[in-house]
């Protein structure tokens, strides 16, 4: 089922995938102050609430029930990782 959606799709993927990479990148390049990588954080969750929205547009698919459930990862990824650190 994803390889299908990243078959038919793969200037997306392949963005969401970039981009995720960018982020860690940016992560661990501000090891030193906790507060950039919460900022990072929170930026790596907005980027990925924004491409999935983008994502489901483009598809036909966008739901109200979908912005939600993004939202709702989004979050709980950028809270459970900002609480690891210092």
């Amino acid at each position: 089922m994803v390889w299908h959606e990243i078959k038919h799709h793969p200037f997306s993927f392949t963005l969401l995938f970039i981009g995720l990479i960018l982020f860690l990148l940016l992560f661990f390049y501000f090891y030193f102050d906790p507060h950039l990588q919460r900022r990072v954080i929170y930026g790596a969750g907005v980027f990925y609430f924004l491409w999935s929205l983008l994502h489901h547009y483009q598809k036909g698919d966008l739901q109200f029930s979908l912005v939600i459930e993004y939202l709702v990862v989004a979050l709980f990824g950028a809270l459970l990782l900002t609480g690891t650190l210092f």
